[in-house]
Parts: C-alpha cells; sequence; structure tokens
C-alpha cells in the first residue's frame, strides 16, 4: 500500500517536471485528457454531449450522390480533435447512422475508415504546429488507404478509384468546415465571427441531409427543417445571411439527393426575400418567405407539388412564429452585430425616421388649415346665400309662368325683395305667418299669395334644417382641424424623444431577469432627451403583494447599475385585470402613496364611477376620475371609454388641453342620444412636486396642507354636452406631505340637507389628514354612507380618490 501510494505521488511529480515544454505546445484543440471510463460515468456525459453525438448520427447517414459518405469520418475526426475523448462517442453514433442507410462494402468500407482515422489521430503528436492541415490530411490518407484495399478483393473499375478519390477529398474539405464549427459551439459563450456562422451553416446543412426522406403524410421533414433555418438566419442577419443560408440548404440538398440546381436558386432567393422583409419584424419575415415561394413556384415547380410546397412553407413559417423569443434573442446575440455599428443604425434610422415625422407634420397642418379655411368662407357667405337662395326658388317654383313675372321679378324686384323679407321676418318672430301678413303692395299686385305663404313656409323649414346641419359640419370640421393640429405638434416633436440608449434594450434586460427566474410579459426602455432610460414593465398580476417595489425594481437598478422608482408607493393594479402595467424612473424626488374606495348607488356592485393612473413620460404621473352620465351599467361605460381614451392619450404626448377636447369630441359626435360624462384629472410631476389641475363638470377637489384645506374648482359643463368647451386648468406647487382628495359628486351629495354640501367633508378633512391614505378614502366613503342614511339610501355612485406626495426612498445601487 505505501509503494503504491508513493508511486502515484511520483508520477505526476515527474510529469510536471519533464513536461513543461510539452504543455507549452499543447495542441490548443485538443481538449479533455480524462479516462474516458470515468467520463462516461458521468463527468463527460452531459446534454451538450449528448447533442454532439447525436449529431453525428445524422451526419452519418448523408450520403452524397448516393453513395459518398464523407460526412460521418469528418465529424469524427473533428469532434476528438476539439473535443478530445468525449469525441470518442461520435464513433459508434456516426456507425449507426451509416448502418441505417448503407449495406454491404460501402458500409464496411466507411466503418473501417472511421476506425483508421480514430487511430491515426490518437498517434498524432500532441505538439503539432498546423493541426489545421494535418488532421484533414489524415483523414484524407485514411479514407484512401482502407477503401482502395478493400477495392482489390473485388474486380474495380478507374470509376471507383475515381470515386474514392472524391470521396477522400469530400472529407477532408468536410473537415475543415467541421473544425472551427465544432470549435465556435465549444466557446459559445463569446459571439460568432462571420467565418463561424458560414461553418455553422454549412454543419447545420448536413445534419438537414442527414434526416433523409423522413416524412410526416405528405410533409418532408428535410423541407420544413431547412425553411425553418432560412427564416432564422434572414431574421437575424437580414437578407445576405438569409440567401447564403439558402444557397447552402440548397447546394448540400443538390449534392445529396441529385435535386435540380434550380433549388439553389429558389432557397437563396426566399431568403434574400425574407431577410429584406425583417423591418416589418417576424410576420414580414414569414411573409416574405411565402411570397418568394410562391412566386417562384409558378415556374419551378408542377402545379401537382403546389399544395406539398404550401402546406411544408406554411408549417416552417408557423414553426418561425412560435419560435421563443428568448431562442430567437440569444441567437441574435451570438449572430456578433458590432455594438458600434448597431448604433450606427439606430442614428441613421432616427434622421431617417425625424425627417419623414416631419413631412408627415406639414401634411396634418396643411390638412388642419383647409379645414379652417373652409370654416371662416362658409360661415361668412352662409347667412347671404341661404336667403338668396330661398328667394330665388321661390320666384322659380311659383312664380315662373305668372302673367305678372316680369312686374314683380323685373321691373320691381326691390320691392318683391323687400317683402318677403318682411314676410320671413314675421315667420322668424312668431313661428308662422299667412298670406294675410304680406305687405300691401305686395298683396295687391300677387295674383297666387296662398300659393307663395305655403312655398316659402316649405323652404324656410328646409332652410333652417339645412343651416342647422351646415353648422354642426362646420363646427365639427373645427374640432377636426384643432385636432390635426394636436397630432402635427405631436409628430413634430416626436423625433427629439428618439434617443439612443447606450445601456441594455429591453431584450438583453428581460433576458437577464428571466435568468433570474423572474417573469415579465413584456419590456421596454425608452431613452429620454437627458440620456437616461424609463424602463416600462408589462407583467402578470400578483395580487397586491408589491413585487414591482420589492423585486423588480431593485433587480433592474442592480442590473442597469443606476437607482430606479416607481411613481406611486402603493399597489395601482385593479382587481378583474390579468396582467400589471408599470414603469420606472431614474432619480425620482417623489412618489405618491394612493388611497381609493367606492360604491354604486344603493350599494350596488356596479358602479358609474370610473378611475385609473398612468405613468406619464418625464416621471409624471396622472389621476383620472370620471363620472358617467347616470348610473349603472351605461355610466359606467361613459366613464370607462373616458378615464381609457384619456390615459391613452396622454400616453401618447397629447397635452391635457387637446385630450380633454378630444374626448369631448368623442362624446358628443358617437352618439345622437344625450351622453355626458364628467374628467376630473389631476397631472403631478415628480421631479419638482408641480401639479396641473383640470376640471370638466367634476365637483370639488380638496387640497389638504396641515390644518389647512384648499378648494379646487370647476367651472365648466360635462364632456359630452357642448361642441366646443372651455378647458381652463388650476396650478399649484405641492409640497411633501400634501393631501389631494377627490371625490364624485354621490359623495358631496350626502350632505344635500346642508345649506353648503361641501362644508360638511372640508371639516371632516381637517381631523383626519394624518390618517394613511387607504384609511382616508375608507373612511370619507363611509362617513359620506352614513350621512346619505345608510347604504341603502345612497343618493348616488359614490368615489374618493387619496393622493399623499411623499419623498422618494433613496435605492443602494
Amino acid at each position: 500500500m505505501y509503494l503504491l501510494f508513493e508511486e502515484v505521488e511520483i508520477y505526476p511529480y515527474r510529469r510536471i517536471l519533464a513536461g513543461k515544454k510539452k504543455k507549452k505546445a499543447a495542441r490548443k484543440l485538443g481538449g479533455n485528457k480524462k479516462p474516458f471510463l470515468k467520463g462516461l460515468t458521468g463527468q463527460i456525459i452531459t446534454p451538450a454531449v449528448m447533442a454532439l453525438w447525436c449529431a453525428g448520427f445524422f451526419l452519418g447517414r448523408a450520403i452524397l450522390f448516393g453513395e459518398l459518405a464523407p460526412f460521418g469520418i469528418a465529424y469524427i475526426a473533428a469532434a476528438m480533435e476539439v473535443f478530445g475523448r468525449a469525441g470518442l462517442g461520435t464513433i459508434p453514433a456516426v456507425i449507426l447512422g451509416l448502418v441505417s442507410v448503407s449495406r454491404g462494402l460501402p458500409l464496411s468500407s466507411s466503418i473501417l475508415a472511421a476506425v483508421g482515422a480514430c487511430l491515426l489521430l490518437r498517434t498524432m503528436p500532441a505538439g503539432v504546429k498546423k493541426p489545421w492541415l494535418v488532421v484533414p490530411g489524415l483523414v484524407a490518407a485514411a479514407t484512401i488507404i482502407v477503401k482502395i484495399s478493400l477495392l482489390a478483393f473485388i474486380y474495380p473499375s478507374p470509376y471507383d478509384y475515381f470515386r474514392v478519390l472524391f470521396e477522400a477529398v469530400f472529407a477532408a474539405l468536410l473537415t475543415l468546415v467541421f473544425l472551427p464549427a465544432l470549435l465556435a459551439l465549444k466557446n459559445v459563450k463569446r459571439p460568432f465571427s462571420r467565418e463561424e456562422i458560414f461553418y455553422l451553416i454549412l454543419l447545420l446543412g448536413g445534419l438537414i441531409a442527414g434526416i433523409g426522406e423522413l416524412r410526416i403524410n405528405i410533409i418532408s421533414l428535410k423541407e420544413v427543417l431547412s425553411g425553418l433555418a432560412i427564416l432564422l438566419a434572414a431574421f437575424i442577419g437580414g437578407s445576405g445571411m438569409g440567401a447564403a443560408t439558402g444557397a447552402v440548404m440548397g447546394v448540400i440538398s443538390g449534392l445529396v439527393y441529385v435535386a435540380a440546381p434550380t433549388l439553389i436558386g429558389t432557397y437563396s432567393f426566399v431568403g434574400l426575400l425574407a431577410g429584406l422583409c425583417r423591418g416589418f419584424g417576424r410576420a414580414g419575415v414569414a411573409v416574405g418567405f411565402l411570397l418568394g415561394h410562391i412566386i417562384l413556384s409558378v415556374y419551378v415547380i408542377d402545379h401537382g407539388n403546389f399544395i406539398v410546397l404550401l402546406v411544408e412553407t406554411g408549417l416552417a413559417a408557423c414553426l418561425f412564429l412560435v419560435a421563443p423569443p428568448l431562442l430567437v434573442e440569444n441567437l441574435q446575440s451570438l449572430a456578433g452585430v458590432p455594438l458600434e455599428n448597431v448604433l450606427k443604425q439606430e442614428v441613421l434610422l432616427k434622421e431617417a425616421l425625424g425627417e419623414r415625422f416631419h413631412k408627415w407634420a406639414r401634411v396634418f397642418r396643411e390638412i388642419s388649415r383647409s379645414f379652417e379655411q373652409v370654416s371662416c368662407t362658409v360661415q361668412k357667405d352662409d347667412q347671404g346665400q341661404g336667403l338668396q337662395k330661398l328667394l330665388h326658388l321661390t320666384g322659380k317654383k311659383i312664380c315662373s309662368d305668372c302673367v305678372l313675372y316680369q312686374t314683380c321679378w323685373e321691373r320691381e324686384l326691390y320691392k318683391t325683395y323687400q317683402g318677403l323679407l318682411d314676410f320671413l321676418a314675421l315667420k322668424e318672430t312668431y313661428g308662422e305667418a299667412g298670406p294675410e301678413d304680406f305687405p300691401d303692395e305686395l298683396r295687391r299686385r300677387c295674383l297666387r299669395l296662398k300659393e307663395l305663404a305655403i312655398a316659402i313656409d316649405c323652404l324656410y323649414e328646409t332652410c333652417l334644417a339645412n343651416r342647422y346641419w351646415s353648422r354642426r359640419l362646420l363646427e365639427n370640421g373645427a374640432v377636426v382641424s384643432e385636432q390635426l393640429r394636436g397630432v402635427a405638434d405631436i409628430l413634430e416633436n416626436l423625433p427629439g424623444e428618439f434617443e439612443i440608449y447606450k445601456g441594455d434594450t429591453g431584450p438583453a434586460l428581460r433576458r437577464r431577469l428571466k435568468e433570474m427566474a423572474v417573469q415579465v410579459e413584456n419590456l421596454t426602455v425608452d431613452c429620454r432627451p437627458d440620456g437616461a432610460a424609463e424602463i416600462s414593465v408589462t407583467k402578470a398580476a400578483c395580487g397586491g403583494r408589491l413585487e414591482c417595489h420589492e423585486k423588480i425594481a431593485p433587480l433592474l437598478t442592480s442590473l442597469v447599475g443606476q437607482p430606479f422608482y416607481l411613481a406611486a408607493t402603493g399597489c395601482t393594479w385593479r382587481e378583474g385585470e390579468g396582467s400589471c402595467s408599470f414603469k420606472l424612473f431614474p432619480a425620482l424626488n417623489y412618489a405618491i402613496a394612493l388611497g381609493m374606495a367606492g360604491i354604486g348607488k344603493s350599494g350596488s356592485f356596479v358602479s358609474g364611477d370610473c378611475y385609473s393612473v398612468f405613468d406619464l413620460r418625464g416621471g409624471r404621473l396622472a389621476l383620472a376620475l370620471s363620472d358617467g352620465m347616470g348610473v349603472g351599467p351605461q355610466a359606467a361605460l361613459e366613464s370607462g371609454v373616458t378615464v381609457s381614451l384619456l390615459g391613452s392619450l396622454l400616453e401618447c404626448g397629447f397635452s391635457q388641453n387637446m385630450a380633454v377636447k378630444t374626448i369631448n369630441s368623442v362624446l358628443v359626435l358617437r352618439s345622437t342620444r344625450e351622453s355626458f360624462a364628467t374628467v376630473d384629472l389631476a397631472v403631478i410631476d415628480l421631479n419638482n412636486g408641480e401639479a396641473d389641475f383640470i376640471k370638466i363638470g367634476a365637483p370639488v377637489s380638496f387640497l389638504i396642507r396641515g390644518k389647512q384645506v384648499m378648494r379646487v374648482i370647476a367651472n365648466s359643463l360635462p364632456a359630452g354636452i357642448l361642441e366646443d368647451i372651455e378647458v381652463a386648468s388650476e396650478k399649484a406647487e405641492l409640497l411633501p406631505g400634501d393631501v389631494l382628495v377627490m371625490v364624485t359628486d354621490g359623495v358631496l351629495d350626502a350632505g344635500r340637507q346642508l345649506e353648503n354640501k361641501e362644508e360638511w367633508l372640508a371639516g371632516v378633512l381637517q381631523g383626519i389628514a394624518g390618517l394613511p391614505v387607504q384609511e382616508m378614502a375608507e373612511l370619507i366613503l363611509k362617513l359620506g354612507q352614513t350621512k346619505a342614511g345608510g347604504i341603502a339610501k345612497i343618493p348616488d355612485d359614490m368615489t374618493v380618490l387619496v393622493a399623499r406626495l411623499v419623498k422618494q426612498k433613496t435605492r443602494a445601487i
């Protein structure tokens, strides 16, 4: 035992001393020197090694021209050189592949050639200088020696010798391809170079070729996988990589299956077209791929195979569309596009988009100006032209065949016009007029007074209707003009918001969060003009566990390297919604603590009130509260539409005034019946505490500072009543600790028996300002119910929204 132990200690000592030069000259591609049997028990057999062996099986099945088998021996040599003893497992895998497609002497010669190449590689000195040339040479030598030796036992023809020579050349060339491809896969943590990508595409083509003629009904797996490879390459690398991948797939298919040369052009063309559509996302790449196949199918395939082609290409496109985004993102990162190229492309894209947006803004301004010009012109001429047309039609319909026509409408035209105008004035004043109401001179001269009165009466009513609808059209045109001008302003300012963020992008952050077992549905990074990032996140609702505060924000802070904060300190998720959306801002000075409580009329579960909270660009938070007309589902629909549309407009960049006017126009124009809703909007800048209040028909709000209670009062009708409303805003500078209380009229109406129904709530607020915001909201609602005489006697829907401005807690990086 002692001698054995001593001998074990001496062996590595001698190897270290005597082998320093050998270790320095060791082959870079040589790998594992662990005992093979020990590796088979668990240190070598990993999912990656299993994939290496499975690839050997399919490459062993790939036969060129129906009789050459260079893929298997080349793959064995490359795997042994790159992965060391772990590559030995590719020998039985390749042999199994050969057995599945070959028989007799070709099978025996290929197996012996593979074993011979393996033996030659194991005897190759470790310090060989150019393994890239030596390994392919040994593969070619093993192929020639073994197969020509076996040919001696039969009666070979010159063609047989040439066939062996071609197979040896192909095996050597494929070894040159597989060596860098497997080495790139071994060092997969770094991005691939362009040459490595090409070698990997060739390796993938060989694997697909090894599938052979396997089919599921009429569907060829080889065609489906070839199409999927082309789609992924086109999406990741654009038209160039798509065309190159298509060419490789076509060439290998032509060599393995002796396919028509047109297949190479077909695959290249569809890859090129798919890559050109990459700007439209995955759907665009899939559409380009399908269109390329359909266009060329008219010329290169018969109509009997057209259905099969559609099924195979459609299945490939479907697999591409449902591929996991994380897989595609990983492949894109491995493609190794340099960051400076990406930034340069983004700068060029920003310039191109900026120019395009300016053009669009100019078009919208021109359309808006045309609406304004038409409105001004029609308003000036409408009154005079309407009367002139009315009198002209009266003379044409009643007096044209009268014997006194020339007297009344030519020689005495002024007196006739004056008499008819006097008659119209009486009708407009008293609502009706008859033949006896015409002036005396006109009654003495006119022979058709009764017909004249009836015609004027009918035409006058028509004229009033036309004037009403003309006015409505002009008013709507003015609204459209103003909204188009607002859209033009947004488009004009939009290029300034396209700043290039130099840090991690949304997909990269989403991938890193997934590695930390944090699942998000969507994550986007917006860059502000000052270069700081704002991160928008959508994830499955956590049910109020505040994962956004406790998990997401700290993780993103550590990943990006700068502190991120939420605008609201509590949970803004509304019960019943499947997902939760929030935005993270850098360097916010303040946050909003929110509390909410509400109940329907007489305790109903359906409330006509609606509220929402919106994170706006630049660290602003919008609180919106709306009360629909009446109560019940219809009122809930009105207020829900109002709040939802208001949030969408504000998030898109519309100003508060333009957003409210747009909502008013929608409510006025969308229905002929009466439909309106109040709008109570507060936009708070969490960088400096400035607040902007807009109230359209909404009741008074209360701003509490210490023991002082201030009122924010509205002076306009609800949205949806008048075609044009004046939007007035109140501004205030909030301080930490200030509390804003927004209520609907149901809360104030609980004290309707009082002379001033606002006083009871103002008095309550003075005493409860120090409570947490949620307790404040619930207490105000409870007091409102008590004031109304109980839940059953609540006169209207009640909603309370309480917001307190607090200092933002500093987050460690």
